[in-house]
């Protein structure tokens, strides 16, 4: 994939990201956060599943040969962290406003360098600054526009 295409990607993606909150919101006024989740990843599945079978499916076959019992824990894993996080966002979408969701939900993003900087001790001075930095520049653009 050439540089263009990834950035194109990235940025689309961060747009329906960052679009979905509004969405989620409007969402929650019918139904409640479990239903809300079952139905959003179940149309992310039927989405995603013909790409499976189109580029990934030599992949997963070659990983279920080789070590099955690593990749099923792995997998629930994932989809454990993947759950609570989603089920957190959307019951708490129903005690707080957007703003407040969005901002604590983009927390993650400068937390994986302060995590690598505690646990690997590694020196992060240009990544701390520019994890302040985002974190500021968030902070006043959800509180004003949002």
């Amino acid at each position: 994939m050439s540089k263009t295409v990834s950035l194109l990607s990235a940025l689309l993606c961060t747009f329906i990201w960052g679009t979905t909150f509004i969405a989620q919101d409007t969402g929650m006024d019918d139904i409640g956060p479990f239903t809300f989740n079952a139905v959003r990843f179940f149309v992310g599945f039927l989405a995603i599943l013909p790409l499976v079978f189109l580029f990934e499916i030599k992949k997963f076959k070659s990983e279920f040969r080789l070590d099955f019992k690593t990749f099923a824990i792995l997998a629930f894993l994932i989809g454990l962290s993947l759950f609570l996080g989603s089920a957190l966002q959307q019951v708490a979408l129903q005690y707080t406003d957007v703003a407040n969701a969005a901002f604590f939900t983009i927390f993650y993003v400068p937390m994986v360098p302060i995590i690598i900087f505690l646990f690997k001790k590694k020196n992060c001075s240009l990544e701390c600054m520019a994890v302040s930095n985002i974190m500021f520049n968030r902070w006043i653009f959800i509180n004003k526009f949002l």
